[in-house]
């Protein structure tokens, strides 16, 4: 078949058929004027134009006919639109003996009258096949409605999110899915909608499968036709249930920021210590009521100075740090004296200083905490002078018990070698009652020697103190005991075991020992029974002391504790009356305490605590 020369006018009569060939490369290098007149073109600006290329209807896309004839070797056909004509479309390949990529002869028929409802229907077929899987696909609920509300479509993600089926969605079954709070709200805008044509609008509650209610956002628009009526109502339903909830938790910490802001302002100017706020030129910001006062300048008039304009006599001077502050990023607490406006009187102010930063880092400025402790430091002076004063007394009151002690042993120890001389060279003439005189005598005096020496170690209780060390308080319970020695068929028994502590050696073992002896010494019976036991309590050990002597009447167990204080005449039982008051002055020096478990004729208890680590000096 001859094809007319491809710059042939176009005819005037309606075209059936036309014809044209692509090369191996699959462009237009011949066609006949019929083929450029069904496509409504001028043949010369069709040659070189691929297949795709050439001026079909948008709505019907050209598929790659030559190319797919090209690689199958077979032919293929589709139906295609070019303005209000239909036509189909056929390729055929031309072999060639050589086997490369052939030419392919592509056919142009246009359609009968009769044959274009058909087209048209299978198009529309199409177009609403295409339709369907767009809204099907689409992550969120499409419907479309008569004009009466009727449903006439429902996608793929509506039934999936209530779990119904089609067969389900007859009438007015879709209320069922919304929330009965909601129903009543989107029910009168929909009639509202269809009544005015107008678009709507409305987020209520959807009914998931699982049971669960989800909120939407809906939006209805009403379709028209050509003359403006209402054909049908398309919608979507879009889930915003995380949204929703976004926004109600955006909301939520909205309101808890500003409640936070709002208590952070009363604190500000509420608390009772300075706080300011500075820039990076370190100027105030902002400045509570209690600083304002501090420096005798109103809020107004600190906000936009420096500390160095307004306050240039202080030492250190705050700026100097805050400029730190900002360099290091670190936070600095510090002593500074001078004077403000709101006395000439110098004064001392305790200073917290830490930058302010962004979320993301950047330096915004400094915040400052002040107080005044003038007051504190002037008290703190007076201690130390009263501190000073007291050390200077206890160690003049130390020189003066020991020269005391001294002057009193002096003569003491005089009368005692004299009695002891009068009693050697006249004991043959003295009479039993000289001598018995003569040993009361020597008996007042080793007691008022006794005496002297217990004052002196009273006064020093609590107030000397010596290294900690690490105790076996064990071997110092043996240590002590055959310090004692008590006579058989008197006795003192360790039970259990006894702790390791770090403590001072000496006054924990003079504790025992005055325990100890003022048990053997009060026992009056001479298998007297002394027992030590300990037990854990709190931070503290607590040592207890029973004997089986004759016991305490409960309305002398505070008594016992005071100096001087004795249950028997010192000439039934010797002693100075010191040795309880030591034992609770040293221990209660300490941080621990003493007390006493006691009847008559049961015996005595006395137990007393010491911590497991030295207190802090």
């Amino acid at each position: 078949m001859t094809l007319p020369a491809a710059h042939s006018p176009l005819t005037v009569l309606p075209a059936r058929e036309g014809m044209a060939i692509f090369d191996s490369s699959g462009r237009l290098t011949e066609c006949s004027a019929e083929f450029a007149q069904l496509l409504k073109e001028n043949p010369e600006k069709l040659l070189g134009r691929t297949y795709e290329e050439l001026p079909f209807s948008s709505e019907s896309p050209a598929l790659p006919l030559v190319r797919k004839a090209q690689e199958t070797g077979r032919g293929a056909s589709q139906h295609l639109a070019v303005g209000e004509a239909f036509l189909r479309v056929s390729a055929q390949p031309l072999l060639t003996r050589e086997g490369s990529a052939p030419r392919v002869a592509v056919t142009l028929m246009a359609l009968t009258q009769e044959q274009v409802p058909e087209e048209r229907i299978r198009q529309l077929e199409t177009k609403v096949a295409r339709f369907h899987s767009l809204f099907d696909n689409l992550p969120m609920i499409f419907w479309v409605t008569r004009a009466d509300g009727v449903p006439q479509f429902l996608n793929r993600h509506w039934y999936e999110f209530t779990g119904k089926s089609p067969t389900e969605e007859a009438g007015n079954s879709w209320h069922e899915v919304i929330h009965p709070e909601d129903r009543p709200s989107l029910v009168q805008l929909w009639t509202q909608s269809v009544s005015s044509g107008k678009p709507y609008e409305m987020e209520c509650r959807y009914h998931r499968h699982d049971g669960a209610w989800l909120w939407h956002k809906v939006r209805g628009y009403p379709l028209r036709d050509a003359e403006g009526n209402i054909v049908s109502w398309l919608g979507c339903s879009m889930d915003i249930q995380e949204l929703r909830l976004a926004v109600e938790q955006a909301d939520a910490e909205r309101r808890n920021a500003e409640q936070v802001r709002a208590a952070l302002d009363t604190f500000f100017d509420a608390v009772p210590a300075g706080m300011a706020l500075f820039d990076e030129q370190l100027r105030y910001l902002r400045i509570n009521r209690s600083l304002a006062e501090m420096n005798g300048l109103s809020v107004e008039g600190h906000i936009g100075h420096t500390p160095r304009e307004l306050f240039p006599k202080l030492d250190p001077h705050p700026e100097d740090l805050f400029r730190r502050v900002l360099d290091t990023g670190e936070t600095v607490t510090f002593e500074s004296t001078g004077t403000s406006r709101a006395s000439d009187e110098v004064s001392t102010w305790l200073a917290c200083t830490a930058p302010v930063r962004s979320p993301v880092g950047q330096k915004l400025g400094v915040v400052i905490v002040i107080m005044d402790i003038s007051q504190r430091k002037r008290a703190e002076a007076e201690r130390d002078r009263l501190i000073a004063a007291l050390e200077r007394s206890n160690r003049e009151l130390d020189q003066f018990a020991y020269v005391a002690s001294h002057d009193l042993k002096a003569p003491l120890r005089g009368i005692a070698n004299l009695a002891q001389w009068i009693g050697d060279d006249l004991k043959e003439i003295m009479t039993e009652e000289t001598q018995g005189q003569m040993k009361l005598l020597t008996g007042r005096v080793h007691r008022m020697e006794a005496l002297i020496n217990g004052i002196l170690a009273y006064s020093r209780a609590g107030r000397v103190q010596s290294q900690p060390e690490n105790v076996d308080v064990g071997a110092l319970l043996n240590e002590t005991i055959e310090l004692l020695s008590p006579a058989s068929p008197a006795a003192i028994h360790v039970q259990g075991h006894m702790p390791h502590l770090v403590s001072e050696r000496v006054p924990l073992q003079q504790v025992f020992l005055n325990l100890m002896n003022n048990a053997l010494k009060h026992a009056l019976r001479k298998d007297v029974l002394i027992q030590v036991r300990c037990s854990e309590v709190g931070e503290t050990y607590e040592f207890a002391i029973s004997d089986n002597g004759p016991g305490i009447a409960p309305e002398y167990h505070e008594r016992i504790w005071g100096i001087f204080q004795t249950l028997r005449a010192r000439d039934e039982v010797e002693g100075t009356g010191i040795g309880l008051s030591v034992v609770k002055k040293i221990v209660e020096a300490r941080g621990g305490s003493v007390r006493l478990e006691s009847a008559v004729g049961q015996g005595a208890t006395f137990f007393f605590t010491w911590p497991k680590v030295p207190a802090k000096k």
